[in-house]
């Protein structure tokens, strides 16, 4: 048995499967918070949505000549704050297909690099008894009853597994910085610098507020309306301080900045 690719997207900023944008709840938050911006007449893009060539929310400061201020938004603190899908070989498990086109962006490398540092598929396939346990999606055929089986049996033996406490929060800096992003906004928690804060806007260090943050590897399930799932690693943070500046606010921040 050759070695098998996920045809899903790599890691979460690659090119959708699919033209449709899925109208889940991260998707929703982008468009209201657009909306805000917009009707406060700020110079803001349309959201991102599926489009990994842009961040979540695009605007561009009156007081900043013009240039792109990108802002990473999560819907909600249990979001995955950056992950990575795993291929499968059915001599060495779960593994990285560096061969794909995305995995050339730097964003990619970056999950590359922390999935090699930390040593994660070795984790992954200790932890998932690999390549002993072949998982289904890799080998089954097609057919949605096929399919169907699989998945529900993948997920019966693919346990969840977390791991490397206190250390994502950084992770999660050094990625969306890759992808030249240095603000993130958690809906209910506020507006955060990752890194640095180039355009002077006074928020909180994202880092230094987290109190809590880990590594998983998990089984994800990528459709509600079809058997298609993914095996991955995800940057995850347990709990933040809350930040005094947040976009859901006082926007005023905005034009003060620079």
């Amino acid at each position: 048995m050759a070695a098998r690719t996920d045809p899903e997207p790599l890691y979460d900023g690659e090119e959708p499967q699919l033209t449709e944008i899925p109208r889940n709840a991260g998707f929703a938050y982008e468009l209201d918070v657009y909306r805000k911006l917009r009707d406060a007449q700020f110079n803001v893009d349309p959201p991102a949505g599926a489009d990994s060539a842009k961040a979540d929310i695009e605007v561009k400061l009156d007081n900043n000549y013009g240039k792109i201020t990108k802002f990473e938004l999560k819907e909600k603190l249990s979001a995955d704050f950056a992950q990575m899908n795993f291929d499968w070989d059915s001599t060495k498990g779960f593994y990285i297909d560096k061969n794909k086109k995305s995995a050339k962006k730097d964003a990619a490398k970056v999950m590359i690099g922390i999935a090699e540092d930390r040593n994660i598929l070795d984790v992954a396939n200790t932890h998932w008894d690999q390549p002993a346990q072949v998982p289904g999606k890799f080998v089954t055929s097609n057919d949605r009853a096929s399919k169907l089986r699989a998945w529900n049996l993948d997920k019966a033996r693919f346990p969840d597994k977390k791991f490397d406490n206190g250390v994502a929060a950084r992770l999660v800096e050094k990625y969306y910085n890759s992808k030249d992003t240095y603000y993130i906004q958690i809906k209910g928690n506020g507006l955060y610098h990752m890194g640095s804060d180039p355009e002077n806007f006074g928020t909180p260090s994202f880092r230094t507020n987290v109190a809590t943050s880990y590594i998983r590897i998990r089984l994800k399930t990528n459709s509600a309306s079809k058997p298609a799932w993914s095996f991955l690693m995800a940057l995850k943070i347990g709990s933040v301080t809350r930040s005094n500046i947040d976009l859901d606010g006082d926007l005023s921040f905005l034009r003060q900045a620079v």
